[in-house]
């Protein structure tokens, strides 16, 4: 019997090739559904089609993968939980649809930008790794969500030497890790996940990256010396952080801030977009083109190419 009573929960279960599948749930519905779903994953495998996952299944599977690793896991929970109403009962190829009800709904709420954007930020990372890692998804539906204009992003750029004062001020791996930041402008849970063998040739290479796309970076030879892996946890790393964020006179500071120093100093530094972008790992130079005022040196330098139409001042006649 493909679904029964185990205790208070129900049981589904599917056979395929050998291998039996099984989930138990609070209510028979449940089961019954799922296991409907699960033969039609079945079916869909052996004909060569891409199998038909509900949007509650990529959430779920979301959280439990790689949102489990991230420091916000917790918010990341109470975000779905709030996406929920609106996934439940549709399939993952309409998240775009269950996207654009989420913005309404915001909307309609007069609920701030950035509370709906958390929402919306969420599903398009779903999107993306269905369709680039973990083959769900046929089509890049992600890159179809978009997000409610008018959020006020909080940047802070630290000069060299502000960063200087606040490596100075932590000690051991802490320092470290100030350095690779602001210099590499690594994600605090890139910089933790490092192994000795991601540096090679004098550049790091990124396997595991927010974007699902792997990144090289080269270092800096003022970091280039540092040994890797960093062997430190999210706690001592941001307790050590705060420390010397406090000791440098810049408790405002906060870790993330490194990175965007990063950016910084790329565009100052006359580097164009695309490269601030493949540096950093953004999925596309919208995310990047927050970075494009702190340099007019393209605009400058495009000014300066126009032709010389300007009339020349006519000599005033003698008297």
């Amino acid at each position: 019997m493909p679904v029964r009573r185990h205790g208070r929960t129900w049981e589904a279960r599917v056979q395929s090739a050998g291998t039996r599948l099984s989930r138990t749930f609070a209510s028979r519905p449940d089961a019954l559904e799922w296991e409907r779903h699960a033969r039609r994953r079945i079916a869909d495998h052996r004909v060569g089609r891409t199998p038909a996952y509900s949007l509650e299944e990529a959430l779920e599977r979301w959280l439990k993968g790689e949102a489990a690793t991230l420091r916000s896991h917790r918010h990341l929970i109470n975000i779905v939980a709030v996406i929920y109403p609106f996934a439940r009962g549709h399939a993952l190829t309409e998240i775009v649809s269950v996207a654009e009800a989420i913005k309404a709904a915001g909307i309609g709420a007069r609920a701030a930008p950035a509370t709906v954007n958390r929402k919306l930020a969420a599903l398009r990372r779903v999107a993306r790794l269905a369709h680039r890692q973990w083959g769900w998804l046929d089509e890049p539906l992600g890159d179809r969500i978009t997000l409610m204009s008018g959020e006020r992003h909080r940047h802070i750029y630290l000069t060299p030497a502000q960063v200087q004062k606040l490596a100075l001020a932590a000690s051991g791996r802490v320092r470290d890790a100030i350095l690779l930041a602001a210099l590499t402008g690594l994600r605090r849970g890139e910089l933790l996940r490092l192994k000795a063998s991601d540096k090679r040739a004098g550049a790091l290479t990124l396997s595991e990256t927010k974007s699902g796309r792997p990144r090289l970076v080269p270092l800096p030879p003022q970091v280039a010396s540092i040994k890797l892996p960093l062997n430190l946890g999210e706690s001592k790393l941001r307790v050590g952080f705060e420390a010397a964020r406090e000791k440098a006179g810049i408790p405002h500071v906060r870790f993330h801030d490194l990175r965007h120093t990063y950016a910084s100093w790329l565009v100052q530094a006359g580097s164009g977009l695309t490269v601030v972008r493949d540096l950093l790992g953004h999925s596309s130079l919208a995310v990047t083109s927050r970075y494009s005022h702190l340099s007019d040196r393209h605009l400058r330098q495009a000014v300066k190419k126009l032709p010389a139409v300007g009339m020349a001042r006519r000599r005033k006649k003698a008297a």
